[in-house]
């Protein structure tokens, strides 16, 4: 189940990424235009339109459009979380989320319309047999960010670090905000001074600095394993359940007979980590083994229990990262008799470094220089997480 929507995934992207480099080595595009970047879109609101034309076309599915309410935002009265509902069988159900990290939003935005529309899956949708799982496709889960081109939402919280209950957030406050070195790091990873206002970011020297005193592995695990003391700060977590997480958890206790469900898959789809092009299936609590069952072999897998800080892949670092949202819903949702698949999808796009850049000069831009965001930020980010 899980294994089909993630090879179809990374088709999808290899597509892309293929079409890409024959433009930008090759000096132009191909003849003959693939269907599949017909998926793809320019701006948030076009890939809404195309996911809701998308759900609109199986009889079956329903669209579910969630508003988000975001204050003293022009735009903020047209942002929504849309949800793709294939009512089937009650005990098995696959959860299939793009836009978490909000500019992250377009690949996974393509798969879900390609999946909807593209022959190779959209017959699997036209079937009421009771022994299929049930689909929730979640478009956009944070449409501020996909809006905005941010990778933070509203509220310049990270989502995938702000799935945790009450208790939890207590617990993570409480705790040093220095326990991984993001205190002794802060300069670096949250520079103050907007580079439109000085005309200079020395950003190059600073980065080969704090790698040659850290390692690269290091440094990488203390910026993504991020904070929840710091609410200007890059992977904040925040101090509550946000509201994208509020709408998605009340729409899934509604329409989801939650007891009954004993087989759930979770998939996140996300971009940027990872070498350009290359799709990395994360997992956690499920083996080695029984995951390259799942996905036809273990070349793309990533699980977490089988690594340490020295290992290199996409998601290495992530050891002590709380609050994703797999694992917020496998976790909070579920019943504890229920066989939970968590997966985290990511497609490589530019070096860690690059990536690393983009989202630094946006949020020192955002949060500094509010009144002069300067356009090439936001789209600098976009384009390191997705080839336009």
């Amino acid at each position: 189940m899980i294994g089909i929507v993630a090879g179809v995934s990374s088709a999808l992207l290899g597509t892309f990424i293929t079409y890409y480099h024959h433009y930008l080595y090759r000096g132009g595009p191909f003849q003959k235009v693939s269907e599949f970047e017909t998926y793809f879109s320019q701006d948030y609101y076009e890939a809404r339109d195309k996911f809701r034309d998308a759900v609109g076309r199986h009889p079956k599915m329903k669209l579910h459009s969630l508003k988000l309410d975001v204050e003293g935002e022009e735009e903020g009265n047209d942002l929504t979380i849309d949800i793709g509902l294939l009512r089937r069988s009650r005990s098995k159900v696959l959860i299939h989320i793009s836009g978490t990290h909000g500019v992250e939003g377009f690949p996974g935005s393509a798969i879900q319309t390609s999946l909807l529309l593209n022959d190779t899956m959209k017959s699997h949708f036209d079937y009421e047999d009771e022994s299929l799982p049930t689909i929730v496709f979640v478009h956009a889960l944070n449409p501020y960010g996909f809006s905005k081109l941010r990778r933070f939402n509203e509220n310049n919280v990270d989502l995938n670090r702000n799935f945790l209950q009450d208790h939890q957030f207590d617990d993570v406050q409480a705790r040093d905000p220095n326990h991984i070195g993001y205190v002794d790091m802060m300069d670096f990873i949250n520079p103050t001074q907007s580079p439109e206002k000085t005309g200079w970011d020395f950003f190059f020297p600073q980065a080969v600095h704090a790698i040659a005193i850290n390692g690269y592995n290091k440094l990488k695990q203390c910026i993504v394993t991020g904070n929840y003391h710091f609410p200007k700060s890059l992977f904040y977590g925040g101090n509550e359940l946000q509201q994208s997480h509020k709408l998605l958890k009340d729409f899934l206790l509604t329409h989801l007979d939650m007891e009954d469900i004993k087989t759930v898959g979770i998939l996140d789809v996300h971009s940027g980590l990872g070498k350009s092009g290359f799709d990395t299936i994360g997992l956690t609590g499920v083996g080695l083994e029984e995951a390259s069952q799942i996905f036809g072999g273990s070349d793309h897998l990533f699980i977490p229990e089988d690594q340490d800080i020295d290992d290199s892949g996409a998601l290495s670092g992530y050891d002590k990262v709380t609050g994703t949202v797999p694992e917020g819903l496998a976790e909070h949702f579920f019943s504890s008799n229920a066989k939970i698949y968590p997966v985290t999808q990511e497609f490589g796009t530019l070096p860690g470094v690059l990536v690393f850049k983009a989202m630094r000069a946006e949020n020192t831009v955002y949060q500094y220089d509010p009144k002069n965001r300067h356009p090439k930020y936001s789209h600098a980010l976009r384009d390191a997480f997705y080839f336009d």
